[in-house]
């Protein structure tokens, strides 16, 4: 019922989507090694903030540890921002997608649209 071109345009969006989502997945594992050591830094950082902040070697020592958390943090977030700015430009192209097809067949509600394309991407 729905063209050939709206479907194909449906199963590029899935097969980028599930190929960010495992990109992802294969990250896990280091982006949960670099949380961890982020944790383990916060831990210090809270022992260091219950002891004497009037020690300038203290505070020293607590401004490096933020310094450390906030490059573990920017590893996390440069690994993470190219499969999310992928994922929010698949949105933009399937919101486009379903406008596209509203337009060609101003009849068919959401759920007919999605049970219609979700069929053909089982094909």
């Amino acid at each position: 019922m729905i063209a050939e071109q709206y479907i194909n345009e449906a199963k590029r969006i899935r097969r980028i989507y599930l190929q960010n989502i495992k990109e992802i997945l294969k990250q896990e594992p280091f982006i949960e090694e670099r949380k961890n050591f982020a944790k383990k830094i916060q831990n210090e950082m809270d022992i260091a903030v219950q002891s004497d902040l009037n020690d300038v070697r203290k505070t020293l020592e607590l401004n490096n540890k933020l310094l450390v958390l906030e490059k573990e943090i920017k590893k996390i977030q440069d690994i993470i921002r190219p499969f999310y700015d992928n994922i929010e430009k698949l949105k933009t192209d399937t919101d486009r997608l379903y406008l596209a097809i509203k337009e060609k067949y101003p009849n068919l509600d959401l759920i007919i649209i999605q049970n219609e394309i979700m069929s053909s991407l089982d094909e």
